[in-house]
């Protein structure tokens, strides 16, 4: 009786092998397509230039329609200068940007070398570039941001 549970048992992990090797052989012809799917979208992908505007004409496109500017800006890369309101450990935040008076909009840039951050104080003015995405209460968010010297 033992014996036969062990050969049950061995001839239980000879077929999983079988079939984890067939499994692993048969996807190496999908998997190199998908490979060489996956290079070409690289080759596509080139960097992009980023779109200088000033910071006040996003936060106005924000101000007078959030889904409208959304739809115009989100994953744009953008470049634009303004003044530091704010520098925390994840960026540079760019208060009073819009020309309305009782603006709520601001941008938070978050900055990805935080080594961009040690040389700068609030009140400067610089020059930043990153990819634009949602506005949440008042709050537009550009991710993947660096400062431009």
């Amino acid at each position: 009786m033992i014996k036969v549970k062990k050969v049950l048992k061995w001839i239980g992990i000879i077929v999983l092998v079988l079939i984890v090797i067939g499994a692993v052989s048969g996807n190496k012809g999908g998997t190199s397509t998908t490979s060489s799917n996956t290079s070409s979208a690289k080759v596509e992908e080139q960097p992009q230039e980023p779109e200088k505007i000033s910071a006040q004409e996003l936060a106005d496109d924000f101000d007078g329609n959030q889904v409208a500017a959304e739809a115009k800006w989100k994953g744009k890369m953008v470049e634009f200068s303004a003044e530091i309101t704010n520098i925390t450990d994840t960026g540079l935040s760019f208060g009073k940007v819009a020309s309305k008076e009782f603006s709520l909009a601001q941008i938070s840039c978050k900055i990805t070398d935080k080594q961009q951050l040690l040389p700068l104080k609030n009140g400067q003015t610089v020059t930043v570039k990153g990819v634009v995405g949602n506005q949440t209460i008042g709050v537009i968010d550009v991710s993947d941001c660096s400062v431009v010297q």
